[in-house]
């Protein structure tokens, strides 16, 4: 047991690739597997399944490593379309449709399509005459500033989780939670960490058992002492290839919901 859960941990230190997020593919961790990762024996214990046991030991780490590798340079060949959706207590603000590709040397490049509204588009005249116009003009752009720092926060946030030392992910590795994946994350197995950055944030991946890969991803934390959640389901392409499909990160506190679609794929090559 002891050595099937330190096996998969190597795993998890040797490649944690994460969701999409404002069209920003996270940080690939990796550390090496000559570093510590004894498994305390609260972890080692009996708390484990027989069935969870079987599974994290069926996936060797070169194997895992290897086909998430594979797996990533196998959707550069692809060009396809994210579509972002942004919503302000429940009503849609600002949506976006970007082509996606990676060039000859594997840069990401992204091509605007259309975006409702136009950022070119006029505000609606306001009456009350010209001071009254110019005070509410100032007070929107205010709004508007704040907005704009509220989500980078938000985005910044989300993205720490993804930026973790060696030495952070380590520690936290070794006090993950493993358990079978249940419902629809049946097949899986489930990697909970908890309190990572913050009192009582977690995050949670759930990795395939056959094709070795990421089948969703969720983040549970605050921005300015209120809740955050982010969630990344994975589909698979018809060529077998696995991608993001959908994200979506919320902020209850301001019932703000931004949705992130990846669709259209295509072989360009």
């Amino acid at each position: 047991m002891q050595v099937s859960i330190n096996k998969f941990r190597i795993v998890l230190g040797l490649m944690l690739t994460t969701i999409l997020v404002g069209g920003e593919l996270f940080t690939v961790w990796a550390r090496s597997e000559s570093e510590d990762l004894s498994v305390p024996p609260a972890i080692a214990g009996s708390s484990f399944s027989r069935s969870t046991a079987v599974a994290v030991q069926n996936m060797d780490p070169a194997k895992v490593a290897a086909a998430i590798k594979a797996n990533g340079q196998a959707l550069k060949a692809f060009i396809w379309q994210q579509r972002m959706q942004m919503q302000l207590k429940g009503e849609t603000k600002k949506t976006t449709l970007i082509q996606m590709n990676y060039d000859v040397n594997g840069n990401l490049q992204k091509t605007l399509l259309s975006e409702q509204p136009s950022p070119d588009a006029a505000p609606p005249p306001s009456g009350g005459g010209r001071l009254r116009g110019r005070v509410k003009q100032k007070v929107v752009s205010k709004k508007k500033g704040e907005f704009k720092e509220m989500m980078e926060g938000i985005a910044s946030l989300v993205k720490s989780y993804t930026e973790l030392q060696p030495q952070q992910l380590q520690s936290a590795l070794k006090q993950a939670a493993f358990s079978p994946g249940q419902g629809d994350m049946n097949g899986s197995v489930q990697i909970q960490i908890a309190n990572l950055l913050q009192q009582n944030d977690s995050l949670t991946i759930w990795i395939d058992e056959g094709t070795l890969l990421f089948r969703k991803i969720a983040i549970v934390s605050s921005y300015d002492h209120k809740p955050v959640t982010a969630t990344a389901n994975y589909s698979m392409l018809p060529s077998g290839q696995a991608y993001m499909a959908q994200a979506i990160v919320n902020y209850p506190e301001k019932q703000v919901v931004v949705e992130i679609n990846n669709l259209n794929y295509q072989n360009a090559q």
